[in-house]
């Protein structure tokens, strides 16, 4: 006997019945709807059900920072704004004015607009703004937008990520047409590539399902954001770890300071702890910028008037670590023979990604050892008699450990 198959009809009565059942909307949900079909707006905004579902993902991981790429009407955005904890925050990024316009009147009409920000123009540009800016990791990052970028928008979102954080890429499938080769179609080649690098990227850890309902036939892909690799034999890896280690290691260290000690000065190094330790994470950031070159533009520089906590430091160490770990992948790609031109001074010098790499992982060593000796010079207890061992020997045991 054949079973019959399950229809479109049969898909879009089964998302109206675990609506019912689970994800009721209230009368902002409805009103977002009404609002981009009198608007005129592609139907292509999440189900209720599927955006149940992004709800209770971004609770599941405590998700207090959230990323959107693509907010249409904004009724993704409502389902993700409800689940942030008080003091959390939602960043998503629409293209079109009007559009954002339309989804700031409902966000607000849902009483999210005090956690939510709407950045407008070219998501690509958005998110370049965003890691220039030093913005702190994403616990969520939901990227619902056009296919043809979608590798790009994937880089980004790892680069504005943490260790934990949740990539969810909707639209994935694209009704089948994601086994299909050579097609030339932009949409197509966006979605395959993306699924490429996630495959190959050494952070990610990803599940794809294919999805039927209301909208269709099409698919999701989770991916888990993870540190970088642990590659004990591989003296690249060890310098990039160690590195990032050390400095927070140091950072931790000055968290009991207070203002006054964090920025004393000392005839020592850039002077004072606080400017030591921006020194050394500018450094990072700029030198991942330096060896993926043109087109990325080097990001501004975080030592100036500026003045950060060491906890702040920490975020954009984060942030720092992981652009350096990827632009290092890049480079092995590339070779790390290839010789580039780096402007320092006003002076442009050549050198192989292979030494820029080793320079930017070393780079902090003497510094933090002048950190240190500023730590000692403090006299604090429970600081500078409890100052860590910061060798990379130290950060292996620790990380069997």
């Amino acid at each position: 006997m054949n079973t019959p198959q399950p229809s479109q009809s049969t898909w879009d009565a089964v998302d109206r019945a675990l609506e019912q059942w689970l994800a009721p909307q209230d009368e902002a949900l409805q009103a977002t709807t009404m609002s981009a079909e009198r608007a005129g707006l592609p139907r292509i905004a999440v189900s209720p059900a599927q955006g149940r579902l992004l709800e209770v993902l971004a609770r599941a991981i405590g998700a207090g920072r959230i990323l959107e790429i693509g907010t249409l009407a904004g009724f993704s955005t409502i389902w993700l704004a409800r689940a942030l904890p008080p003091g959390g925050s939602l960043v998503t990024l629409e293209l079109d004015p009007g559009r954002a316009q339309l989804a700031h009147e409902n966000i607000d009409r849902a009483g999210c607009g005090e956690m939510v920000r709407i950045v407008v123009g070219p998501a690509a540009e958005s998110l370049e703004s965003l890691r220039a800016t030093c913005a702190p990791p994403f616990d969520l990052v939901f990227i619902d937008a056009d296919r043809e970028h979608c590798p790009a928008y994937l880089e980004h979102a790892i680069a504005l990520s943490r260790p934990g954080t949740l990539i969810i890429v909707d639209n994935a499938v694209h009704r089948g047409r994601v086994i299909e080769q050579g097609t030339g179609e932009p949409s197509v080649e966006g979605v395959r590539a993306m699924m490429d690098a996630i495959q190959r990227h050494p952070r990610l850890k990803a599940a794809g399902i294919q999805t039927v309902g209301a909208k269709g036939y099409d698919g999701l892909v989770l991916a888990l954001v993870g540190d970088a690799p642990r590659a004990e034999s591989d003296p690249l890896n060890i310098l990039l770890r160690h590195d990032a280690w050390a400095t927070r290691e140091v950072l931790r260290a000055c968290a009991g300071l207070t203002d006054e000690q964090w920025h004393r000065r000392f005839e020592i190094g850039p002077g004072s702890l606080h400017d030591a330790l921006t020194h050394i994470v500018g450094a990072m950031l700029r030198w991942a910028d330096r060896i993926d070159g043109p087109p990325t533009e080097l990001r501004p520089s975080i030592e100036g008037d500026v003045r950060r906590t060491p906890a702040e430091l920490l975020v954009i160490l984060d942030a720092a670590a992981a652009d350096l770990a990827a632009s290092a992948e890049r480079a092995r790609t590339r070779g790390l023979g290839t010789e580039f031109a780096v402007t320092l001074a006003g002076q442009t010098h050549r050198f192989t990604l292979g030494a820029a790499l080793v320079h930017v992982t070393t780079h902090g060593m003497h510094h933090r050892a002048q950190c240190l000796n500023m730590l000692r010079h403090l006299g604090v207890p429970g600081v500078s008699d409890r100052l860590p061992e910061i060798d990379p020997l130290d950060w292996q045991l620790q990380a069997k450990a």
